[in-house]
């Protein structure tokens, strides 16, 4: 089975298809997703698709390059879950910083599939470049 932190260099890595589509295999249906607008409940995948397409079309228009995800928290003494603490650092292709933001997750394991069930935005931090 992946461990997390594989799991979650992938999810960053899925970000720089610029795809609402490409995020789509890392979640579980029904998930809830709690951000600056409020509390999110994602029931398909035309919600979820719905849900990351301004996320998109902004990072696409700051020319997104890179995106780092560190895991700096993890508990997965649940069997078939866990909860993870990522920092995600997003740049464009001169390396300045867009973003960087902390999330809080809560996984469920799906056959061997991590899969997210609910993410909390913790801070985000913009950069005077945006």
């Amino acid at each position: 089975m992946e461990d997390l932190t594989s799991f979650f260099h992938r999810y960053g890595d899925a970000h720089l298809k610029l795809s609402a589509d490409a995020l789509e295999p890392f979640f579980h249906l029904p998930c809830l997703i709690n951000d600056l607008g409020g509390v999110h409940a994602i029931s398909s995948k035309h919600d979820l698709a719905a849900y990351h397409a301004p996320f998109v079309e902004e990072l696409a228009k700051a020319r997104l390059a890179l995106c780092k995800a560190m895991l700096t928290e993890q508990h997965s003494s649940l069997p078939g879950g866990a909860r993870a603490v990522v920092s995600f650092r997003f740049g464009n292709e001169a390396n300045d910083l867009i973003f960087d933001c902390d999330y809080a997750f809560a996984l469920m394991r799906v056959d061997q599939d991590w899969k997210i069930v609910f993410a909390q935005l913790d801070e985000i931090r913009y950069s005077d470049l945006y």
